[in-house]
């Protein structure tokens, strides 16, 4: 028998999240992960990505009150740093780099 048990996500209480709801539009999903991917890494793991399914944490989407997918959310011990929902450009990437640059 096969269940639908999802894990937590456990993350340190220093480290921001940037939460990434992805569309259900495969295309868009694509070039989403690839957008995410070129973000500048943090060895320090003081940053967190995750990207989350609709269909897997749709309590997680509807708590956040995101009200268009994709949408990026950063947090930082439970408070909301930075939102865009949307599908992001280069503008977007820039903001979110400073963003994360500046909490780091």
């Amino acid at each position: 028998m096969k269940t639908n048990r999802v894990l937590p996500i456990l993350v340190p209480a220093k480290t921001a999240v940037l939460l990434v709801f992805l569309p259900p539009d495969p295309p868009q999903r694509a070039a989403l992960r690839t957008l995410i991917n070129s973000l500048p890494g943090f060895p320090d793991e003081s940053l967190r990505i995750i990207q989350l399914d609709e269909a897997i944490y749709p309590e997680v989407i509807r708590s956040f009150t995101v009200t268009h997918l994709p949408a990026l959310v950063l947090v930082r011990q439970g408070v909301e740093l930075w939102r865009y929902e949307g599908m992001p450009n280069d503008t977007v990437l820039t903001a979110v780099s400073k963003q994360l640059q500046a909490i780091h």
